[in-house]
């Protein structure tokens, strides 16, 4: 099996769809509550922000070396996306100094729920387009080194935080791709991390990590 990237879009599509349900419920006459938004959007901003960054300085910046022009459209996304987040950024402020809370919060959901939507489009495109165009133009070495820059920064601890925010969401090829991954960036690192399994795999899944040649080899 090629080694394949993009995994992490699961939890994004889980973060997004979550704050979309607490933006849904969230009565905008209580300040309180509209301030737990901010914070909660606050968070998924900067890591929206994080990872459009990362795919524009690695995946895309890969693509370009191969003389691909494929990620282009995704470029193009991420550019309107930085407008998009400023956009709901303004409306979420607004909703302290206009007449209306509850309307102005029902507008912020509108925009918020359109954002979902196009975003699902997004990580569509780059899974079932330029995810096979990085498979067919890069070696699986080449597409392991993306993140080792990252992992060589990490701390052991780094890593477990990492995986449990991470691991919720996905099946357990894509954890044990994950575990792979820091094993051939970090051997000693990986080896830390694993005396934690059971902090972010199901005793099933250490049991099945145990009998894989991961551990061993």
């Amino acid at each position: 099996m090629r080694v394949k990237l993009y995994r992490e879009h699961k939890y994004v599509s889980f973060a997004l769809s979550e704050l979309e349900k607490l933006i849904a419920k969230t009565d905008f006459m209580n300040d309180a509550a509209t301030a737990h938004i901010q914070s909660e959007w606050q968070h998924i901003r900067e890591m929206l922000e994080g990872h459009a960054r990362h795919e524009e300085h690695n995946f895309h910046a890969l693509l370009e070396k191969k003389g691909s022009t494929i990620h282009h459209e995704a470029h193009n996304d991420h550019e309107h996306q930085e407008e998009t987040l400023k956009n709901l950024q303004y409306l979420l402020d607004a909703i302290k100094t206009k007449p209306d809370p509850v309307e102005a919060g029902y507008q912020f959901y509108l925009a918020f729920r359109k954002f979902v939507g196009d975003n699902l489009l997004h990580l569509h495109e780059e899974e079932t387009k330029l995810l096979p165009e990085l498979q067919r133009l890069c070696t699986d070495e080449e597409l392991r080194a993306i993140e080792y820059p990252t992992y060589d920064l990490m701390t052991a601890e780094e890593m477990r935080v990492m995986v449990q925010v991470l691991f919720p969401h996905m099946n357990f090829s894509d954890k044990y791709a994950f575990l792979t991954d820091i094993k051939l960036a970090q051997p000693d690192k990986f080896l830390q991390l694993l005396k934690q399994a059971n902090s972010f795999l199901s005793s099933e899944e250490v049991e099945r990590l145990q009998k894989s040649q991961m551990v061993f080899s």
